[in-house]
């Protein structure tokens, strides 16, 4: 696990979709319970690709749900990059 993955993807969530912070959890749905529609994954996508130099694609998208999901694909993404564990990109 990626310390502080977790805490920078929440960060960007709040700052770029404008999610309250107080419904964060990783068990939030995305879509039924933060109300994020295709353009908002769309942006949350490429924003995570810009903070954390990493290639997330649409296919990407299909495996995430919650927000502990989003937090698995970039980790999974991280260590195919080639950064050690503890590394911030």
């Amino acid at each position: 696990m990626y310390p502080g993955i977790e805490q920078s993807v929440l960060a960007l969530m709040i700052e770029h979709l404008s999610v309250d912070p107080a419904r964060l959890r990783p068990e939030a749905q995305l879509v039924d319970q933060l109300y994020l529609d295709s353009l908002d994954l769309m942006d949350l996508l490429l924003t995570l690709n810009d903070a954390f130099d990493i290639e997330l694609g649409v296919e990407d998208l299909v495996s995430i749900n919650t927000v502990a999901d989003v937090c698995r694909v970039v980790e999974r993404h991280l260590a195919g990059s080639g950064l050690r564990e503890g590394e911030q990109p």
